[in-house]
């Protein structure tokens, strides 16, 4: 699984874990744990956990808390960091160097600390892990791949990523991260095993999202009159004439002083406004078009109503998805998976179609069903590839079976006379060309007479003979014409 970058909340989720919150008691006996944002001399405005994913802010005046409990300066950081500890899954190696870096910050800035044993335990777990990925292998659910199985189980092992990311937004209060990477995990891998739990958990998210959009948009509201009122103050006219006196020439020009200072300080304002807007307006049209979430931005009704009005069209769509049919469809597939290991090809085969008929994107089953397809009809030979049968393998394959000896002919005296039947070899078993060494070598057929030395001297003498023959007829011819005159 070449591993891509779909993911980048997960480190993120999980360095922002919360900071171990002070505990506040009021006046009115109610105590609770909170993180101070910001104060000033009468107010602090308070981060408080409503539930595991949505954090609210919260005004208290200072003259209410009559209790206030701090946590010591490394207890707090530690909370930050302290369930960094290698899972049964790997991350990515970028997650891993920014995991490595707080932990040894940590380490470094905490020395006396008493957990620094146990961020040195993390942080040489992590080393180990990435040392691994680094050379191409994936832990999934506790279980080190290779490199080859990692490219065969991507779509598994970035599903279970992206639940992972989306759970540990969730858990940091971060909804919007949550409900992103519910967006990526369906749109990269919606035949993972995980959609039905990744299903349930969006299901979960939007009901308690609903009511913090609502006082989002409530605060907006409160926040934007506070805005628009000090935009109005800016502006500081001096009050003159009270005295029934007109302004002196100095007192005209500091009031074009203050005038101006006012002017500038209200344009200053209300420019920064517009910057904020501009940049929520460009998050907002930017998540739009990828398909995802809007920003969850405090100060921009736009980006709040937009929530707002996606999360019923959201619920609506989730609950008609067949997370049942989907889990059924899972199980099925993993009993096909056993079925094919233990050979039973006609089981596995009716298995997976029922399992591909409840969920079609189910990614086990259309890759089970590939391979069950592979197994019933394996690749035929090419005959052009295939060595054809020589003579050398057949005489090979006679002589794994011998035949009984047949009695020795009684050997036979070559006569000259019939040369012919000399000629003809007697047949005999062809020897291979490329026998083993220890091999006999066949025997060579008989030869012609004429080619052996017996025959070789008769031809001899016969010319011998001939010319001879041819000599004498000669002379007696000389000898007659000789006579007749």
């Amino acid at each position: 699984m070449p591993q891509t970058s779909r993911l980048p909340l997960l480190c993120a989720a999980l360095l922002s874990t919360s900071a171990l919150a002070d505990t506040f008691t009021l006046k009115t006996g109610e105590r609770f744990e909170a993180k101070i944002l910001s104060e000033t001399a009468t107010e602090m405005t308070l981060e408080v956990q409503i539930s595991a994913g949505i954090k609210d802010e919260k005004v208290v005046k200072k003259a209410d808390v009559v209790k206030l409990d701090r946590v010591a300066p490394d207890e707090n950081a530690y909370r930050a960091i302290m369930n960094l500890l290698p899972g049964k899954n790997t991350l990515l190696p970028a997650q891993y160097d920014s995991i490595q870096s707080a932990l040894q910050n940590y380490a470094a800035q905490y020395p006396e600390s008493g957990h620094v044993a146990e961020v040195k335990q993390a942080l040489a777990g992590f080393q180990a892990d990435k040392k691994r990925v680094d050379a191409g292998e994936m832990k999934v659910d506790g279980v080190w791949l290779n490199k080859a199985q990692v490219a065969q189980q991507r779509v598994q092992i970035g599903g279970l990523q992206a639940f992972n990311a989306m759970k540990s937004a969730n858990a940091a209060g971060d909804a919007i991260g949550a409900l992103n990477a519910y967006v990526g995990l369906e749109k990269g891998f919606g035949g993972a095993k995980v959609m039905p739990d990744a299903i349930e958990l969006a299901r979960q998210i939007l009901p308690v999202l609903k009511p913090a959009v609502e006082r989002a948009l409530e605060n907006q509201k409160i926040k934007e009159a506070e805005r628009l009122a000090d935009v109005k103050n800016a502006m500081t006219v001096p009050e003159v004439g009270k005295s029934g006196k007109a302004p002196t020439a100095e007192q005209l020009e500091q009031i074009k002083a203050t005038i101006a200072l006012s002017k500038a300080k209200q344009d200053e304002l209300i420019a920064a406004n517009q910057r904020e807007q501009a940049k929520t307006d460009a998050a907002l049209a930017a998540a739009t078009t990828a398909g995802l979430w809007p920003p969850m931005a405090a100060s921009s009704e736009k980006c709040l109503k937009a929530i707002q009005m996606k999360i019923p069209v959201e619920s609506a769509r989730l609950e008609k998805l067949p997370v049942a049919d989907m889990r059924e469809s899972i199980r099925l597939a993993e009993q096909a998976q056993t079925e094919i290991t233990d050979k039973d090809l006609a089981a596995a085969n009716e298995t997976l179609k029922e399992a591909l008929k409840l969920w079609p994107a189910n990614e086990l089953g259309k890759r089970l069903n590939a391979q069950l397809t592979a197994l019933k009809n394996p690749p035929k030979t090419d005959p052009a590839t295939t060595p054809a049968t020589t003579p050398a393998a057949t005489a090979a394959k006679s002589a794994a079976t011998p035949t009984p000896k047949s009695p020795a002919a009684p050997p036979t005296a070559v006569r000259p006379a019939t040369p012919a039947a000399a000629a003809t070899p007697v047949p005999t078993a062809a020897a291979p060309a490329s026998e083993p060494a220890e091999s006999k070598p066949a025997e060579e057929p008989p030869k012609p007479f004429f080619r052996t030395v017996p025959g070789a001297i008769t031809i001899v003498v016969a010319l011998a003979l001939l010319l001879a023959g041819v000599n004498v007829f000669n002379k007696i011819r000389q000898r007659s014409n000789a006579s007749e005159e």
